[in-house]
This record gives structure tokens, sequence and C-alpha cells, in this order.
């Protein structure tokens, strides 16, 4: 294989698709690229020369939907490509296939970068609301840097930045700023609790049941919980905080991980009889 490669602009009517080793083209998924359109994002596109005797010439690599999402504008526009030359079709196939093997997907946290670059507003109020807390939202393994920023997103989405921070604020009054107590499950979980129990559960009582074990343990009493119940691990976390509620002096609140789901009652529904609730041993 001989590849010289040089990057010039090129318009879309000068490139095709050879389907012998790409992927069918997913129309949907062009026309969605077209309607939202940016050049910025529209990056370089690998083509191979295949010489003056094929018209179209170029034959596209990488990039077919954006090329093809291109070509469905009313006014095409130039885009910038990647030549290569001197490739069989051979050739061509196998570099296609190495870029799609080398491509690495986005993260969690690269998302999250570029919303917090973006100045996006969620990102903004979240990031605002575990500051408060004397928290930081960090992917680096190290105590007080929260790294589930789905799982916030979720709160949030639940019961706003509010509960997004009470519930931070519960687990480092309890836990302090260690690193294992802000993993996903438990954050979830006790955001479910907070949220879904808002009126009833006392929460002195709450943040003395969570002093009666470490963040490791509440893990492993929630998976254990799976041999009676189904459920996420959040909401089975949710369940082993109240298990473990039920067993300090007070009136018992029984629920079951249908108590934290989209169906359930919380402190916005209408009244509820506990009885209709499944209770958990304690």
């Amino acid at each position: 294989m001989s590849d010289d490669a040089y990057v010039t602009a090129m318009p879309v009517n000068e490139l095709f698709t050879d389907h012998t080793y790409q992927r069918p083209l997913d129309a949907r998924r062009a026309k969605q690229i077209a309607a939202r359109w940016d050049r910025r994002l529209a990056g370089i596109v690998e083509v191979s020369d295949r010489t003056n005797g094929h018209s179209p010439r170029y034959a596209v690599i990488d990039g077919q939907h954006r090329v093809a999402a291109a070509a469905l504008l009313p006014d095409p526009p130039i885009l910038v490509v990647n030549v290569h030359t001197g490739l069989s079709i051979a050739d061509e196939a196998a570099l296609f296939d190495r870029l799609n093997r080398q491509r690495r997907a986005p993260t969690t946290w690269d998302h999250w970068m570029a919303r917090r670059a973006s100045q996006d507003e969620t990102v903004r109020k979240i990031e605002t609301a575990v500051a408060a807390v004397g928290l930081k939202i960090d992917p680096a393994p190290k105590d007080g840097h929260v790294r589930c920023t789905s799982t916030l997103e979720k709160l949030a989405a639940l019961g706003g930045t509010t509960l997004v921070e009470e519930t931070l604020r519960l687990i480092f009054d309890c836990w302090g700023r260690r690193l294992d107590a802000y993993d996903a499950p438990i954050v979830h979980g006790l955001g479910l609790v907070l949220h879904y129990l808002n009126t009833p559960i006392d929460r002195a009582r709450l943040w003395e049941c969570m002093l009666d074990v470490m963040p490791r343990q509440l893990k492993t009493q929630a998976l254990a919980l799976r041999d009676m119940t189904t459920g996420s691990q959040p909401k089975l976390v949710a369940v082993a905080v109240m298990t473990l509620y039920n067993r300090r002096p007070g009136k018992k609140i029984l629920v079951s991980t249908n108590t934290f789901g989209p169906t359930a009652r919380n402190a916005h529904s209408a009244s509820r009889s506990p009885r209709a609730l499944k209770a958990v041993p304690a």
C-alpha cells in the first residue's frame, strides 16, 4: 500500500461512498445531522482518490453520514477532506476498519467538560450545588471529588439542584470527604430516599442510622437484598438505608423498591396508607 495524503476543500458532488466495504447509509441519521448542521462540528472527511477514471472521483472512507447530510442542505457546503492517494479498494477497506476500531467514543466526562466550557446551565447549577457542600466535581479518584455526573443529573431532574445539595450534604455530614461515599449507587440511593420520603422521614434519625455503617458496608447490604427483591442498585441502596432506619427507635416506614420509582408516591402526591407499601424485613 502506498498512501500519500493531503488536506484540501471539496464540494460534496465530487464524493461517493463505496458500499462494498462501507456500512449502509442510515438516512434518518443523515437527516438529523443536516437538521442541526454546524460547520464547526463537521470535522475532516477521509477520502480516497480513485484517479481521473472515476466520476465521482473521491471515495468516502470515513464520514459518509456527514457527506450525505451536507448534500441534503439547500446550499451544500464545501467540506474539508483528507485525500489519500495510491490506495486500492482493499486498502481503503482496511483503512476504514482501522479508523473505526481506533475511534474512541467520548466519555461521560468528555461531555461534561465540553458542557462546562460551553457554560451549560444544568452543569453550572449542579457544580454550584456540589461546591456549596465543600466538594468538587472531578474524575480523579481523590477524597473530596464527586465523579458520578450522570447520577447528579438524574437527581437534579428528579428534585432540582436542592436535592443534589441535600443528598451530598447528608453524605458529607456522615462520612466526610472519603471517595467511596460518593459512589453513584450511594448518592443516587440516598437521593431517592430524600425525595420520595421527604415528609415522613426523620432527618436526624436517618443521619444516625447511616453512622452505623461505612459506605462499603451499605453497598454490601444493598446487594444482599437481591435475594429477596428486585430493583436497580440505587433502589436497593435506598431500601437498605430504610432497613437501617427502621431498626432504630421510632415509627417504622415500610418500603419496597417500588417506593422509589416513577410511579411511587411522595411528598407531592396524594396521601397513601403505609399498608399499601410492601415491608422489607429489618
